[in-house]
């Protein structure tokens, strides 16, 4: 008798490890956690579900996105941290807006264009600060784009010289791309222009 206990309980111990053996090994198991969206992209949700009149979704998305640029801007030591808290406080006040029907879509677009431009301000100043610009090709240009998707803010002459200085150096970053001696070359000026371009921001904010 004790000898059969013994083998079933080998046995259950030997069909324990194969499981394990098997999960351990099955990719199909492995849990793979989402990076959560942006704070511009939930922000623009927002946009898209005050426009539609659509209050549940334009709360969520405002709440989701207010979250997340403060959590960024936290995360920062950079000289556009208060800045971006200035404007983490300011969405903060549309939630009882949203709840009142009071919130208006100009208003609600200004503060968020605001927040392109600060948060792409913010991203390329830390570039910035790498070593180099030529591994980042990528990340300034998507930046130097919803800096310029923000420029509504602004208006009048300060967003259009805002939007010149803009173009010239999004010329400038894609020489960054040429490699060789071309990108080299035009890195001294993209940073001397991404330079121009933040202290315009800090100036204009």
């Amino acid at each position: 008798m004790k000898k059969y206990v013994m083998l079933a309980i080998t046995a259950a111990i030997l069909n324990v490890c194969v499981v394990n053996v098997g999960v351990a090994n099955t990719p199909n198991l492995v849990v793979i956690q989402e990076e959560t969206p942006e704070a511009e992209i939930l922000l623009d949700k927002a946009i898209e579900a005050e426009a539609a009149g659509n209050q549940e979704a334009l709360l969520s998305s405002l709440t989701a996105g207010t979250a997340a640029l403060e959590k960024e801007a936290n995360a920062d030591k950079g000289s556009f941290k208060d800045k971006l808290l200035g404007q983490v406080g300011a969405l903060q006040k549309f939630a009882p807006m949203v709840k009142s029907g009071l919130l208006k879509g100009d208003m609600l677009k200004k503060v968020i264009n605001t927040v392109k431009m600060l948060l792409a301000a913010k991203r390329i100043e830390n570039a910035l600060g790498g070593s180099n610009l030529l591994g980042n090709v990528g990340g300034l240009t998507k930046n130097l784009g919803l800096m310029k998707a923000g420029l509504p803010a602004l208006g009048g002459d300060s967003q259009s010289k805002l939007g010149g200085l803009l173009d010239t150096a999004m010329g400038s970053v894609g020489n960054l791309s040429k490699g060789g001696m071309t990108a080299k070359a035009a890195e001294p000026a993209v940073k001397k222009q991404l330079g121009g371009i933040l202290d315009f921001v800090k100036g204009a904010i």
